[in-house]
């Protein structure tokens, strides 16, 4: 007779998520978050498990570890091997969730055919990972949820400029990185001169790159600070850069939808398998241009136009549509959820 599952904890991986900060957007994390839409899954799967008997909690909530039946493990690091030690868990009762790529956690990918062996189930977005092994179970990151009701108000919004790109200063020496790329675009707009191009993100202008990785400072005149708010800032713009960390198969990130939901185009650099998730008339392709000479050049040929109204129109028909749906926090919800109940 299987075991049935009452309680589960979370292991979110950072401290200021913990006292069950990572279900509340009122929180600190969800202040410092600045509108970028990482609790809202964590809250649906809370919600989801409670529908069905189960409690949810980061793992500080509960007295005695003893009591907790499942844990969900947000990616696997010496630290968490650690961890699980040191409080006599039962790797059995833990579910592995990977989300970061290679060139984030290298460890995490190195030595994932090892650490893997120890778990029932091991949630990733690779499909390659899914094909090779029984054990790693499919979900599909980036979580996107969207305000319907904001979208005219986004299209309405003054915008500041032709282009941005909102990350952070970032390294790595992973072959297949796109840092080196995201600095190239900030460089080529700077060399113009003519203002086409604003950047935000932590860690530019600043000598203060350590919590970084091994990024390097770098200095810009284009760098535009920090948004108070993400969507609202996307909203401000024709075109958005959306240049992942790296484009492996079924790794996507919220950027591309993000752009859709605040009536910016994004200009997505997509992973191989994006023809079977997202429309290909609803995004600008970064690898059909030879040059960032003949992409800017078709950027300003079609502001105002009714090409550039089709790219809007198609992204938002996606959003809304039951194509988008493996990339919703219920779906995030009923995957994690599957994975619980198949784990008992």
């Amino acid at each position: 007779m299987s075991k049935v599952i009452k309680k589960v904890a979370i292991y979110p991986g950072y401290a200021n998520m913990l006292k069950d900060q990572v279900f509340d957007l009122d929180s600190e994390v969800g202040r410092q978050l600045r509108g970028l839409p990482v609790l809202q899954r964590y809250i649906a799967l809370r919600d989801l498990l409670a529908q069905n008997g189960i409690e949810l909690h980061t793992y500080d909530m509960y007295s005695d570890p003893k009591e907790i039946d499942v844990w969900l493990m947000l990616e696997m690091k010496p630290s968490r091997y650690l961890f699980m030690a040191r409080h006599l868990i039962n790797p059995k009762k833990v579910i592995p969730i990977v989300i970061e790529p290679e060139i984030v956690l290298p460890w995490q990918w190195r030595y994932m055919r090892l650490w893997s062996r120890l778990h029932p189930i091991v949630l990733t977005w690779s499909p390659e990972l899914v094909r090779s092994d029984k054990r790693f179970h499919r979900f599909y990151y980036a979580p996107f949820l969207f305000d319907v009701n904001k979208y005219e108000y986004y299209l309405a919004k003054p915008k500041k400029n032709l282009c941005m790109l909102m990350q952070s200063n970032k390294a790595s020496r992973v072959p297949g990185e796109l840092y080196s790329l995201r600095r190239e675009i900030i460089r080529y707009y700077e060399k113009r001169g003519d203002n086409l191009f604003d950047l935000y993100g932590f860690g530019w202008n600043t000598p203060n790159t350590q919590h970084l990785g091994p990024s390097e400072p770098f200095y810009t005149p284009v760098h535009k600070g920090i948004a108070d708010d993400k969507s609202e800032t996307f909203a401000e713009y024709q075109f958005v850069f959306c240049i992942q960390n790296f484009v492996p198969a079924g790794d996507y990130e919220s950027d591309v939808f993000m752009a859709m939901a605040t009536g910016a185009v994004p200009i997505f650099l997509p992973p191989a398998d994006v023809d079977e998730l997202i429309p290909a008339d609803a995004y600008i392709n970064y690898s059909h241009f030879q040059n960032l000479d003949e992409l800017t050049a078709y950027l300003q040929s079609i502001v105002g136009t009714e090409h550039y109204a089709a790219y809007r129109r198609r992204g938002w028909e996606y959003l809304n549509s039951e194509k988008f749906r493996p990339f919703t926090v219920q779906q995030f919800a009923e995957d994690i959820h599957r994975s619980i109940q198949l784990a008992r």
